[in-house]
Order: C-alpha cells, then structure tokens, then sequence
C-alpha cells in the first residue's frame, strides 16, 4: 500500500479506512464573505427583498448542507453531527455580509469539510435570494478559520470569530523542551497539576518517577511541569514524541474529576495503544485499594515514542511503573526495530 494514505496500491485515490483513529470531539469553523451594493445591503436589512427573509434561509441552508456534505465530496466520510449553525455579521462599510459556519461531531475524522460546504451554500443562498436586484454579487474568502480535535490538535487564524471558542494561550511546559538528537533514549516525565505549576505545591511525583527510570540507562531525562491542560498537554507530547523522545511518561490526570483530561489529550496521539500495559497497572492499582477502579491509566506509542499516562498520587504512580519496569526495555528495542524472538527460550 502506498505510504500516502489516501491513495491505493496503484495510485489512485481512495476513501481513508478511519476506524483504527479514536473518538474524539471534533470542531471546525469556516467563513465566507458575500459582497452587495449599498441598495441591496438596506432591502437585505429590512427583510425588504423579493424573496424574503435573506439570512434565515440562508442559515437553514447552510445547516442542511453540513449534514449531506459526504453526498457532495467523493472522499468524505458520512458523520454524525452532534451541532451545525450559521452566523452573520451585516457589515455597511464595504456592504457585505460576514458569514461562518460551524460544524461539531464526537467521531473518528474532523468536520473541516462540513463547515467549509456550509459556509459555501449559506453564501450562495445570499446570492440565490438577492439576484432578482442584484447580479454582480461576489463570493469571497471562503476558508477555514478553526479545528479541533484528533491528532493534529488545535488550528486556529487570528481572525476574530462571531462563535464563542477557546481561545485562552496554551499554558508553556515549564522547562520549554528542546529537540533531542544524541545518541540514546531520552526520557521525559511530565507531571500535571494546577497547583503544582502555580507553585502551590511541591512536585514529588515526578523527581521519584525520573529516579525509578534511570535503571533504564537513559541518555538523557528531563522533568515537565503542566497545570492539568488537555491542549498543553497533547502540544507538549506531541513535540517531544517527533522530536526524538522514546519514552514519555505523564502522572496525573487519570481519574475522574472534571479536570482530569489526561486520557483525552492523549488518545488522539496514540498510533497503537498497549493494552497489556494498561491491565498490569489496573491489576497493580488494585492489590493496594479498590479506588483504583475508578483509574482510567494509559499506554501506547506513537511513532517511536512509547507514551504512558500513570496517576497522579505519588505512591500509585511509583506502584504502577514498578510494574512495567520489568518488561520496559524489552519493550523499548521492539518498538525502534529489535527483531528478536519475544517468547522465552
């Protein structure tokens, strides 16, 4: 199969299989710009025009359109949409109407293309309802403003948006990390608490992590700090794993209050997740407490970068790495290319 996934064996394009991606929630907004003549712009204000109520039809339109999209783009895939909406701005210098389009769904493969098809059929609904007063109606600037979610993480101009979106600065990773390109495995811990990086608190969890990984001889190792962030946390990972860090390990974040968001930052990175590591550290949780029934701890790798999401209480994350630290480095030469039979001689 061809290395660009979107093309077969021969070349030729083909729909994506999608299925071995995670869910995750997906957003996408676009927008578009339909230019008019001061006349029209006062009819279209007025509800005025021929055909009526101009932004209403062109809001139902643009909403239908989101939902038929895969009918329209050969390679798209049918979604769910969990939300679609349109938006204006009626603008008298130059007369225009601003419009975006937002689409939302909870799915394997984001909605760029819903929203693009939305923002485009609201405009040329706008020219469908005013071209009985005018003809020379112009179409522009149709483009993607924002996406979130899945892998590739948050896109977003620097436009001014009509929707209300997240747009807080990601929290930076304190230190800032840096490339590796020695020789050797680098490892990382990062550990995630808000009052750990406001300075409330002393970071134990990870210094005893770091100590318990150097049997692994690593070249280098560094510590992270973050404040529990699902977008610094998915940044943070995501740069260190293309930037030659094998081993990734994250405590904190793994349970069930509502700022515990390290699963959902993590699973859109993980090419293939290790489920034989994840019930080492359930089954390790419970021997200690019957809480750790309530631990949602992860592991899997993407690209060359072994990713392990451990708790956020000292001595369970230490329990739990006990665990895994016999089999990690056999694990680590599998994963960058050790060809040597795993069962046992």
């Amino acid at each position: 199969m061809s290395e660009f996934s979107h093309l077969d064996a021969s070349g030729a394009p083909r729909m994506v299989d999608v299925g071995a991606k995670s869910e995750t929630k997906r957003t996408a907004i676009a927008r578009a710009v339909v230019e008019l003549n001061a006349h029209t712009l006062e009819l279209l204000k007025a509800k005025a025009l021929p055909k009526g109520d101009v932004l209403t039809v062109a809001q139902v339109a643009g909403i239908m359109a989101a939902k038929r999209t895969s009918e329209l783009i050969p390679m798209c895939h049918p979604l769910a949409l969990t939300h679609a909406d349109v938006r204006f701005r009626v603008q008298d210098e130059p007369p225009s109407v601003l419009l975006e389009a937002s689409a939302s769904t909870t799915g394997r493969t984001g909605v760029e293309m819903e929203a693009i098809i939305a923002a485009q059929v609201a405009a040329a609904t706008i020219y469908d309802m005013v071209k009985a007063v005018q003809k020379d109606v112009v179409i522009r600037d149709v483009r993607l403003i924002l996406k979130s979610g899945g892998k590739s993480g948050l896109f977003k101009t620097d436009d001014p948006m009509l929707f209300d979106v997240e747009d807080s600065p990601i929290p930076a990773p304190r230190p800032a990390p840096e490339a590796w390109t020695g020789e050797g495995l680098a490892v990382a811990c990062i550990t995630l608490s808000d009052k750990g990086y406001a300075g409330e608190r002393e970071d134990k969890s990870g210094p005893a992590l770091l100590n318990m990984l150097s049997v692994l001889s690593p070249a280098h190792s560094q510590l992270f700090l973050l404040p529990d962030d699902p977008r610094a946390l998915h940044a943070l990972v995501k740069t260190l794993a293309t930037s030659g860090w094998g081993l990734i390990v994250t405590t904190g974040g793994t349970g069930l209050s509502p700022r515990d968001v390290t699963p959902e930052a993590l699973l859109p990175l993980l090419d293939r997740r290790l489920p034989g590591f994840e019930q080492v550290m359930f089954a390790e949780g419970l021997n200690h407490t019957p809480h750790a029934v309530l631990s949602r701890c992860l592991a899997g790798t993407l690209g060359r970068s072994m990713i392990i999401a451990l708790p956020g209480s000292s001595r369970a994350a230490q329990e739990n790495l006990a665990a895994l630290l016999p089999v990690l480095p056999h694990a680590l030469d599998k994963l960058n290319g050790d060809m040597r039979d795993c069962g046992r001689s």
